[in-house]
């Protein structure tokens, strides 16, 4: 798989984005920084599990096994036949 296509460069960018802001809020305070965090996870949380279901089906639908796909998402096939139902 190429890492210069543009959607890897932003995930990248992305990633480097939030390490820089983990890093500042470590000097934020304590009732800030679990807050932060807390809306981070909702957030993102949110965001994964519907860009996972999105990519299995499109995965399925290209016929791909449920063990090909679990494999590159590392969990269980079990875990991608309940996401891909």
């Amino acid at each position: 798989m190429s890492d210069d296509t543009p959607w890897n460069a932003t995930v990248h960018d992305a990633a480097r984005r939030l390490a820089d802001l983990c890093e500042q809020l470590e000097q934020a305070p304590v009732t800030d920084r679990l807050h932060a965090l807390a809306t981070l996870n909702d957030a993102f949380g949110d965001l994964y599990d519907c860009a996972r279901r999105e990519a299995i089906h499109a995965a399925r639908e290209e016929g791909w096994p449920l063990r090909r796909i679990a494999d590159i998402l590392k969990c269980s096939h079990e875990q991608v036949r309940l996401l891909a139902s």
